[in-house]
């Protein structure tokens, strides 16, 4: 009986030696796959956090990009605007103080610049308190198309060029004439030519006024017919007395 009984007690320490082994066995693998997982979340969670800081570190290379890009547009767009400014008008006057300041252009039918016809309005109107400039457009104004724009009272225009800024109005004026030939006087030419004039608020709620004038000449050649007809013209507007600049 003793014999069995310590076969049997040697046989349950081995038993449970065995389980104990299986036991710690599984804990340690346990264990390890508790490691192993901490490891991987920690990796994972290492790899969530520098994705984020890339994609933050994009976001703000994109963003000094953009204000970067945006930057240099609005400088481009400004270099444009003052290139357009200057190829329309002339700002280098001095406006002189408490005095209303005119500018005055004067365009042919075939868009081109009338500067004698322009001297003539700034010889008519001299004795007013006014201030007239007829340099303050260049020709381009007339013959890039501006001019009839602003003779139809465009406030897009006038705000592109900001005029504003410089004037307080402007007095137009355009020509339009029509040319017929008599055989029955040795083909002399005849020049019929209208002359609309204008004045034009800026920046105020006055009206628009606007005056014609008409004349005729005659010669042998378009040129000596309109000539003779422009300065009848410029006569009258020298002897008005309607137009006014108030």
């Amino acid at each position: 009986m003793r014999t069995g009984t310590v076969i049997l007690f040697i046989c349950g320490l081995g038993i449970i030696a065995i389980i104990e082994n299986s036991t710690f066995d599984q804990m340690s693998q346990r264990h390890a796959l508790n490691v192993a997982a901490v490891k991987a979340q920690q990796q994972q969670q290492e790899t969530q956090k520098l994705q984020e800081q890339q994609r933050e570190q994009e976001q703000r290379a994109a963003k000094v990009a953009a204000e970067q890009a945006a930057e240099l547009a609005a400088q481009q767009a400004a270099a444009e605007h003052a290139r357009y400014l200057a190829r329309y008008t002339d700002n280098s006057f001095t406006r002189k103080p408490g005095t209303k300041t005119i500018a005055v252009a004067v365009a042919t039918e075939n868009a081109t610049w009338n500067s004698d016809m322009s001297g003539a309005l700034v010889s008519r109107f001299k004795n007013d308190p006014v201030q007239l400039l007829s340099s303050f457009f260049k020709p381009a104004f007339v013959s890039d198309g501006l001019f009839n724009n602003a003779f139809d009272n465009s406030i897009a225009l006038f705000n592109k060029l900001e005029l504003s800024k410089s004037l307080d109005g402007l007095l137009l004026a355009r020509e339009r004439v029509r040319y017929t030939t008599n055989p029955s006087l040795e083909n002399v030419i005849t020049a019929s030519m209208e002359l609309d004039v204008t004045t034009l608020p800026i920046g105020s709620q006055a009206e628009k006024r606007t005056w014609t004038f008409t004349a005729a000449g005659a010669g042998f050649t378009q040129e000596n017919a309109r000539q003779q007809a422009e300065e009848r013209l410029i006569k009258q507007i020298a002897n008005d007395t309607k137009m006014t600049l108030n």
